[in-house]
């Protein structure tokens, strides 16, 4: 049974990714499971990832992939917690160069497997762990997001901010989502922003503290950058801005606009809770009822590309024209 692998054998722009056809590893470990793949979601970090600019380097010829949703078609003799033929999520690899997930088969250790909704449909489940999990940390275990509040959320389009802005308003807060045109200003109202300030105008500062008129109480951003100053200045005193993403080349740090308003600066990466089972489990056990009572619903784009075509899926993705995360199927 032949697999299709997407690899790369160096760093650069989406054009060094290819598709490889191998042979599908059937001699499981008694741990292992084998996934037959439905659904992929293509996230920020496997850009940086191909590009060399992330936390984990490449081991070429490379694999690439972190997020997905199949079906168990083998599994080893030690594993017990799920069956074959059950639906699963696939957490993200502990060496996506070695075991990155796209590809049409998968080997995955059964530690790396989260449940899937059942009132999710293969599209919506293959990006559903990962945006929700990277804010529970800040909106659920400290508890940042707080009742009638304003909450700032940088890229307002991307799956985790739309993840994000759905938990504020699960919690009662109120949210205002920072994008950079008027492009996709009346597509985020209606996924349930209840304000959006286009950054490009330069005057976020003033419209987030018009609409909020003491400020918000919590900023969550992936951008960085020079608009992090902004956004330090529209936060009351004591605040806090959690910067969980570089999009942004370089992020100046704003020491005197701090110094000013008291505002702590955090940084958090999804990976400090992959490392502790126990967390995890919490955050499992809080989100899967609210999947299944549709209560949180992920985000992704109209546009759902062929494994074939990953390339074009990530030249997509860089373009930032979409809203919500950008699929593959197989």
């Amino acid at each position: 049974m032949l697999n299709r692998v997407v690899k790369f054998e160096r760093y650069g722009q989406s054009e060094v990714l290819n598709i490889n056809e191998e042979k599908v590893q059937d001699d499981l470990d008694e741990n292992e499971v084998l996934i037959k793949m439905s659904s992929y979601a293509i996230n920020r970090a496997n850009v940086l990832f191909r590009e060399g600019n992330y936390l984990m380097e490449a081991s070429f010829p490379s694999r690439i992939g972190s997020e997905g949703v199949g079906i168990v078609e083998q599994k080893g003799a030690g594993v017990s917690n799920v069956n074959i033929g059950d639906r699963v999520n696939l957490l993200p690899p502990s060496n996506e160069s070695e075991k990155g997930y796209f590809a049409d088969y998968n080997v995955v250790e059964n530690s790396r497997l989260l449940p899937t909704a059942k009132a999710f449909d293969d599209y919506e489940a293959s990006t559903s762990w990962v945006p929700f999990l990277t804010v529970y940390n800040k909106f659920v275990e400290e508890q940042q997001v707080k009742k009638d509040e304003w909450v700032i959320i940088g890229a307002a389009s991307s799956s985790v901010s739309l993840a994000a802005m759905a938990v504020s308003k699960h919690l009662g807060a109120k949210t205002i989502g920072l994008t950079r045109s008027n492009a996709k200003v009346e597509s985020l109202l209606a996924l349930g922003y209840d304000k959006v300030v286009v950054t490009e105008d330069k005057n976020t500062l003033e419209q987030i503290k018009k609409i909020t008129k003491i400020g918000a109480s919590f900023a969550f951003d992936p951008v960085g950058g020079e608009g992090i100053d902004d956004i330090v200045n529209s936060l009351q005193a004591g605040s806090q801005l959690c910067i969980f993403g570089v999009i942004s080349a370089s992020t100046p740090l704003p020491i005197f606009s701090m110094m000013n308003t008291s505002v702590n600066i955090s940084c958090y990466t999804i990976y400090e809770l992959f490392m502790d089972e126990k967390r995890l489990n919490e955050a499992v056990e809080y989100f899967l009822p609210l999947f299944e009572q549709r209560k949180l619903i992920p985000t992704f784009d109209k546009n759902v590309f062929e494994l074939q075509d990953v390339q074009k899926a990530f030249e997509y993705m860089e373009s930032n024209a979409q809203v919500g995360k950008v699929l593959l199927k197989r």
